[in-house]
C-alpha cells in the first residue's frame, strides 16, 4: 500500500507523529480536523495543529463543525479512500462515514484493548500498577473503543515511569506501528478479530478531585497514583491555608501502627507518612502553592509541620 489512499482524522498534536508518517508513506488525500475556536484569557483564536500541518504540507483540508453535514461524505466519495485513521480528533465519527472506506476507518488507542477503553488508559493503567500495556489499532464502531482489533502491540510500563513518559514513549512507537499495521490489512494479510467483552474494562476521564491524597490507601498505590498523575492533576495534601503537590516520593520498607497520615520522621531525606495497611510513603519533593519546587526538610526550616497531614 506505498501509495495508498487515506484520509486522516485529527485535532490535538498527539496525532502530528502519525500523521507525518501518513504524509510520507501514503497517498494522504485528505485531512479533517475540528473548527478553530476561541479560548484562553484573551479569547485568542485557537488553531489546531492538525490544521497546521496540513497547511504546512498544502494538504487539502476539511474543518466541518458537524460530521453530518454532507460536504465531508461528498469529498471522501471523491476520493474513494483505501482507509481513514482517527487520532485524538474529539468527535464521534457517524457510521456513515466511518464504513465509507475500502478498509473502513481505524483508530490508535493507548491500550491493549479490552482493557482501558476510555479516555484516560495510560493513567488508569499505571494508577493500577500495570506492568505492561501498549497499542492497539481498532475498527471503529457504535461503541467506545469496542470495535473488533487489527492489531495491538505490547509496551512494559517501567517501575518509574509516569503517564507524561510513558505516553511519549507509546507516541513515538505508534506512527511505525500503524506504518506497518496498514500495509498488512492493504495487503490482505490481517483480519480483524472482535474484542472479548468479558475482558473489557474501563479508563474514564482524570478528575482534579482524584488528585487529593487519601492517606488511608497503601503506599504503594499512592506511589502508583502520583505517578499516574503526573503532569495533571498531580498528588496533592492540604496544609493549613495552603496546598502542597507531591513531586517525588518512594514507598519505604519500614512498618507502622500508627494513624493514616501521621507524620513518622522527617530527615533530609524525606517525610515519612503512614499510609493505609501499615505501610510508609517517603516523600522527597514537595511545591507549596505558589512557591518553587523543595524538599520537605527545606520546607519545614521555614514552617511548622502538623502532626497529621490531611
Amino acid at each position: 500500500m506505498a501509495n495508498g489512499d487515506v484520509v486522516f482524522f485529527g485535532t490535538a498534536a498527539i496525532g502530528l507523529p502519525v500523521a507525518r508518517e501518513l504524509n510520507k508513506n501514503f497517498n494522504l488525500r485528505l485531512v479533517v480536523t475540528q473548527p478553530d475556536r476561541r479560548g484562553g484569557r484573551n479569547r485568542q483564536l485557537l488553531v489546531p495543529a492538525v490544521k497546521q500541518f496540513a497547511q504546512e504540507n498544502r494538504l487539502s483540508l476539511l474543518q466541518p463543525p458537524d460530521l453530518r453535514e454532507p460536504e465531508l461524505e461528498l469529498a471522501m466519495r471523491r476520493i474513494e479512500p483505501d482507509i481513514a485513521v482517527v487520532v485524538a480528533y474529539g468527535q464521534f465519527i457517524p457510521r456513515d462515514i466511518r464504513e465509507l472506506p475500502r478498509f473502513r476507518t481505524v483508530n490508535v488507542h493507548f491500550s491493549l484493548l479490552p482493557a482501558y477503553r476510555g479516555a484516560a488508559p495510560v493513567q488508569r493503567a499505571i494508577q493500577n500498577g500495570e506492568m505492561r500495556s501498549g497499542i492497539t489499532i481498532f475498527e471503529l464502531s457504535g461503541r467506545m473503543d469496542a470495535g473488533p482489533v487489527w492489531a495491538r502491540e505490547e509496551i512494559a510500563i517501567r517501575p518509574d515511569d509516569t503517564s507524561a513518559v510513558y505516553q511519549q514513549r507509546l507516541g513515538e512507537r505508534s506512527a511505525p506501528f500503524l506504518r506497518q499495521t496498514l500495509e498488512k490489512i492493504c495487503a490482505g494479510a490481517l483480519q480483524p478479530v472482535p474484542q472479548d467483552e468479558s475482558l473489557a474494562s474501563q479508563a474514564p476521564p482524570l478528575e482534579k478531585k482524584e488528585g487529593r491524597v487519601n492517606w488511608q490507601l497503601p503506599a504503594r498505590r499512592l506511589y502508583d497514583s502520583l505517578r499516574a498523575f503526573t503532569p495533571w492533576p498531580g498528588l496533592f495534601f492540604l496544609l493549613p491555608a495552603q496546598q502542597v503537590k507531591i513531586l517525588g516520593a518512594v514507598v519505604s520498607q519500614k512498618a507502622h501502627q500508627a494513624g493514616p497520615g501521621e507524620i513518622l520522621e522527617l530527615t533530609p531525606q524525606g517525610l515519612q507518612v503512614a499510609c493505609g495497611l501499615g505501610t510508609v510513603l517517603e516523600i522527597t519533593m514537595i511545591q507549596p502553592e505558589n512557591k518553587k519546587a523543595m524538599s520537605p526538610w527545606q520546607f519545614s526550616l521555614g514552617h511548622r509541620l502538623p502532626a497529621r497531614l490531611l
